[in-house]
Parts: C-alpha cells; sequence; structure tokens
C-alpha cells in the first residue's frame, strides 16, 4: 500500500517551491505573499498558516542549500587546514552548481540578510566557508576568498547559457587559480 504525504505537507511544499520560483523570476522584494499564495492556489492565510511571513518562507527556500553548506562546514572542521581547503573548495563547486537557483535568490537579498534571523546560521556558515575557502588567516588570502566566492556566486546566477559542466569546469579553474593550496 503506498503512503500518501499529508495535505498540510504537500501544501507546504508547493508554497516553498512556488516561492523559489518566483522569488528567482522576480526577486525577493518584488514578490508578495500574495504573490505566493496565487501562485501555490491557496490563500495567503494558509501561507502564514506555514510560515511566520516572507523571511520564513525564504528560510525554508533555502533550506536544502543551507543543510548542506552546514554539513561542508562541519566536515571541513574536523580536518587539518590544507585537506579542509581542498574539502571546501570542492563541495563549494558541487554546491554552486546544484543550487544555481537558490544563488539568484540569495544574491538578491544579501543587501538585507543580515536582518534577517531565520537565515542567520546560513549567514554563518558562509562566513565559515571563506574561511576554509582561504586556507590561511591571513586578511589577503580573506579577502582573496570573499572575492572569488562573490566572483563564481554571480557568475552561477546569470549563467543560463552555460551547462552544468561548463560552470563546474569554470570553479575549478578560478578558484584554482585564485586561491593558494594551505
Amino acid at each position: 500500500m503506498a503512503v500518501s504525504t499529508p495535505a498540510r505537507e504537500r501544501t507546504r511544499r508547493e508554497i516553498v517551491r512556488q516561492a523559489m520560483a518566483l522569488f528567482q523570476a522576480n526577486g525577493y522584494n518584488a514578490t508578495s505573499l500574495q504573490d505566493i499564495a496565487t501562485a501555490a492556489g491557496c490563500s495567503k492565510a494558509t501561507v502564514l498558516y506555514h510560515f511566520s511571513g516572507k523571511p520564513a518562507v525564504l528560510a525554508a527556500v533555502l533550506q536544502p542549500a543551507a543543510e548542506d553548506l552546514a554539513a561542508l562546514v562541519a566536515d571541513a572542521a574536523q580536518l587539518p587546514r590544507a585537506e579542509a581547503q581542498q574539502l571546501a573548495i570542492d563541495r563549494f563547486i558541487d554546491l554552486s552548481v546544484e543550487y544555481r537557483g537558490v544563488v539568484d535568490v540569495l544574491q538578491d537579498v544579501l543587501p538585507e540578510i543580515e536582518e534577517m534571523p531565520e537565515v542567520a546560521p546560513l549567514v554563518a556558515n558562509g562566513m565559515r566557508l571563506i574561511d576554509y575557502l582561504a586556507g590561511s588567516d591571513d586578511p589577503l588570502e580573506q579577502d582573496v576568498a570573499r572575492f572569488a566566492v562573490n566572483g563564481l556566486l554571480g557568475e552561477c546566477r546569470h549563467s543560463a547559457d552555460s551547462s552544468d559542466e561548463d560552470l563546474r569546469r569554470l570553479c575549478e579553474v578560478a578558484l584554482g587559480r585564485l586561491l593558494r593550496r594551505a
């Protein structure tokens, strides 16, 4: 006998799915809760039943990427610096390619992301990722790592004509050239 997903869970998933599409197409700030509700085929009250507000919807949209980033940071924390840097580079490339759409959404909210406690763990793990990518406590290496991350995320965002493999290759070459190995 097949197990079915409860209606509430299906509705929640649809809200998140539609929010992702709308945030990516229109931007976070240009998308209202009513827009999300209409796209999901429910009322705004239903959206608010599942989420405390638009930042909570955003957190749900970002959750899979945030969980994978948290796992990367936790894994890197267990390794010596050089190995942690290589792991961070390899997995950052994978995450950048896998979550291209999320990068669109994330780039749109960066100016106000620190004001959203719902995504604070994602921001904190992003900062830890920079440390691992830099492979050093040197401020210049940290700046280069930040520069590399921002550049690659920007390329992931505007890479509609690039295949995943092309984007992966670009990320590998760029990070290899920009980041000194620890």
